[in-house]
């Protein structure tokens, strides 16, 4: 997903990898930068990876956040902060205060994005019993104390769902992205897209950002691509008879090793894009499936998702 979208910083929780798996998923995504928060037992890790064309540079980490510096001069600077909340209630309060002392003390942008694991009113949940309202309002009253304003969402609300059939079946909106005004004022238009849920019972968030301030500008450079041998186009038969049409009419080895290399990054694209068009195809049914969430046809959303799961572990072959 963060492959096609292609943002420029991505952060992922609940990883539950040590960083050297995190450096790959770097590798994978063509990242420049990034840092992980590795996981404590069978849960939690966070990872923060970030594109060149973002200056970057953390400040402090713990098992739940992750705080980052974004842009190079001091005046257009703004505090990035990725926060995983705590799933157990009674933690809450020390979240809360967690965040509370992460308050930039001047004139500074603050943005927080995540899984706060917590929901303003009791509209943003469906199904199950209603939360306790002195529950919501400490979640309300960080968001005052902090002057932070929620961005809102485009596509479904609810952002997870325990995936239960009938009765039991409950969706709500816990991951969210809120920020100050002065964080707001750097940007002409920002909006917070929800995407599909593909691995995950939590849906993931898109921010799309318009820049407002040239000085704050993410510059975006092309990258050239060299060629290279996938040692997993030996695996398909089909490219063995590539190469054979490939080397037909050539005798002279560069001859053949330039049309070997058109050939075989013809047919790589070929297949991508067919495996391509089916991912595509399955994340919009399960898109559709989960729009319309409810306690009936959760089989079917397991069943797209499998499905899904697939495609994208054959994708990932290639």
């Amino acid at each position: 997903m963060a492959e096609k979208s292609k943002p420029n910083i991505v952060f992922i929780m609940e990883t539950k990898l040590n960083n050297k798996k995190c450096d790959r998923i770097r590798r994978r995504l063509r990242c420049d930068g990034c840092f992980g928060v590795e996981a404590v037992g069978k849960g939690g890790g966070l990872a923060l990876l970030w594109n060149d064309e973002v200056q970057l540079e953390i400040v402090n980490y713990s098992q739940r956040h992750i705080n980052a510096w974004i842009g190079g001069k001091e005046e257009s600077q703004w505090l990035l902060t990725c926060f995983y909340g705590p799933p157990e209630t009674v933690k809450r309060k020390e979240a809360w205060s967690l965040l509370k002392s992460m308050k930039p003390n001047g004139n500074e942008g603050w943005c927080i994005v995540g899984d706060f694991n917590e929901i303003i009113t009791n509209d943003e949940k469906w199904g199950g019993k209603a939360r306790p309202e002195n529950q919501m309002e400490m979640f309300r009253e960080l968001m005052r104390d902090g002057n932070l304003f929620d961005l809102g969402w485009r596509g479904d609300m609810y952002t997870w769902s325990n995936s239960h059939t009938y009765a039991t079946f409950t969706k709500e909106r816990l991951d969210r992205v809120v920020a100050n005004p002065q964080w707001m004022n750097f940007y002409s238009e920002t909006w917070v897209e929800v995407l599909v849920a593909r691995t995950s019972d939590h849906k993931p968030l898109l921010v799309h950002i318009n820049v407002q301030n040239p000085s704050t500008r993410m510059q975006v450079r092309q990258r050239k691509k060299g060629f290279k041998y996938e040692a997993c186009w030996a695996l398909d038969e089909e490219c063995e008879v590539v190469l054979k049409e490939a080397w037909t009419g050539f005798s002279k080895v560069i001859g053949l090793l330039n049309n070997s290399r058109k050939a075989l990054l013809r047919w790589n694209k070929n297949i991508k894009q067919r495996q391509g068009q089916e991912v595509e195809e399955k994340t919009k049914i399960l898109q559709n499936l989960q729009a319309m969430e409810n306690g009936s046809n959760v089989e079917e959303i397991r069943k797209v998702t499998k499905e899904l799961h697939l495609a994208l572990e054959k994708e990932d072959l290639w």
